[in-house]
């Protein structure tokens, strides 16, 4: 058995160790305190239609075939809906450092859109049109080392490898050009980069939408910098970041590459980014695996094959983790008082909706939200539920409007599907919320003992004299 399958066993070990770690009793919130809650009823659309950049929803029978769409187009979501590569941009951050953005829309409310790690802007295909065509300005920016964003030169020249995806950082000193001594692909850099990015490019406080790893970056910006951020909506944030491998190996991810970490990196980064891989992941943590295709794995794959990919993965699974945990982040953010958007897959296997109800704990006054069927990346998975969500909220933040601290549910139609439709007909009303209440806290402290609440699906007007007499004082 050889010294790098042994490396690359005891890497894997302790980049599981903390996703382990979140079924741990120890981990799990005791208690949550019962709230309103809301939900959205979209179950009478049995497809949702996007008509290009102005999504729509549409009432069909189900099973009816999709030619019956008028004007109904074939191809994957995201071909139907990609933002056009002449919208692409970039910005030197430092010396060498190219960074990938785009910008829709040209008025209206600030956001940008930070994707998860392994993914860049792409993913959020399915949001950005309809998002912009709602007089919202939205960025969004591939973070170092993902995405089309990458050093323009060898971080670390010679000792490369011929394979694509190896030429870059495998040498034996770093590469002043590009400040090589600096890029260290870890989350520290990275807020540091959306703080910059916020700074120069956006030039004004915005509000911020992150899903996975962009959900924790975006709490890392906003509880360092609450001036340059009007807001936050995580969807599914991972609740850690580090996997404090360089606890115990001598190297925290800085350039050049040593040489034991290149056979660990050779095998393992080459049956990761393989197709077969990709898509076995993705399908395991999207409800509906149909949601996945083709298109997106060939989207993943593609930054792979950057020069500098192999040595970027190497540093990312090296890297420190932030200083401050995640929990003492959201109480910054609690104490700063910025609005915040919880918004969870409610199958996610990775981070399940317990570690939603622990931050919803530590931020009582923000909205939280489940989207049910979807997994780790509802924004992708449900972008008819998710749109909805993020635009209603960001015109009642631009309003105004205090965050109720409602616990709600987004039933989405398994049987949704998206085509493209160049149909110009008026898109009818939005689904209508209907407030509810979450079942009550009985004697013994846990959610659903013993009280009169009303349940989740119960007719609104089947509501207790007490539910009546606090609608009548709210009055």
């Amino acid at each position: 058995m050889s010294v790098g399958f042994l490396l690359s066993k005891v890497l894997f070990a302790l980049w599981a160790l903390p996703l382990a770690s979140s079924f741990h009793p120890a981990f799990m919130p005791m208690k949550l305190a019962a709230a309103g809650s809301s939900q959205i009823h979209l179950t009478q659309y049995r497809r949702v239609v996007a008509a290009g950049s102005g999504a729509r929803c549409v009432r069909m029978q189900a099973g009816e075939p999709d030619n019956a769409v008028p004007g109904a187009a074939t191809g994957t979501p995201e071909e139907a809906q990609a933002v056009p590569e002449n919208e692409s941009k970039y910005w030197e951050w430092k010396q060498g450092w190219r960074v990938h953005y785009q910008q829709t829309g040209s008025e209206g409310t600030p956001l940008l859109m930070l994707p998860g790690f392994g993914v860049g802007g792409f993913h959020y295909q399915r949001n950005v049109p309809h998002l912009a065509n709602e007089k919202t300005r939205v960025w969004v920016m591939d973070i170092l080392g993902q995405g089309k964003s990458w050093p323009t030169q060898d971080p670390a020249p010679g000792g490369g490898f011929s394979e694509a995806g190896f030429e870059w950082g495998f040498g034996e000193a770093a590469n002043d050009d590009v400040q090589a001594n600096e890029l260290t692909y870890s989350c520290t850099m990275w807020k540091e980069q959306i703080i910059a990015f916020l700074e120069q490019v956006v030039g004004e406080p915005c509000y911020l939408a992150g899903n996975s790893l962009g959900g924790y970056l975006s709490v890392m910006v906003a509880s360092e910098r609450p001036d340059l951020v009007k807001g936050l909506f995580l969807i599914n944030p991972t609740p850690f970041w580090g996997v404090g491998a360089q606890r115990v190996l001598p190297w925290t991810g800085g350039y050049p590459v040593p040489r034991w970490v290149r056979p660990v990196t050779i095998r393992w980064w080459d049956t990761i980014r393989s197709p077969r891989t990709i898509k076995t992941l993705l399908e395991q943590v999207y409800a509906d695996a149909g949601r996945v295709g083709d298109h997106l794995v060939r989207q993943i794959i593609e930054p792979t094959e950057y020069p500098a990919a192999a040595s970027a993965f190497a540093s990312i699974l090296l890297s420190p983790p932030s200083p401050t945990p995640f929990d003492g982040m959201l109480a910054a953010l609690h104490k700063a008082q910025l609005p915040v958007g919880l918004c969870y897959g409610k199958e996610d296997p990775w981070i399940v909706p317990l570690w939603g109800h622990r931050a919803k704990r530590t931020l009582p006054q923000a909205e939280y939200w489940q989207i049910s069927p979807a997994g780790h990346c509802p924004h992708h998975e449900a972008p008819e539920a998710f749109n909805f969500l993020l635009l209603d909220w960001l015109q009642r933040m631009q309003a105004g409007q205090q965050a109720p601290g409602l616990e709600s549910k987004i039933e989405v139609p398994r049987d949704a599907r998206w085509h493209s439709s160049s149909s110009d007909a008026p898109p009818p009303p939005p689904p209508p919320l209907h407030p509810l209440h979450s079942p009550p806290q009985g004697r013994s402290g846990k959610v659903g003992g013993g009280g009169a609440g009303r349940r989740m699906g119960q007719d609104p007007g089947e509501r207790t004299e007490h539910e009546r007499a606090r609608m009548r004082a709210s009055e």
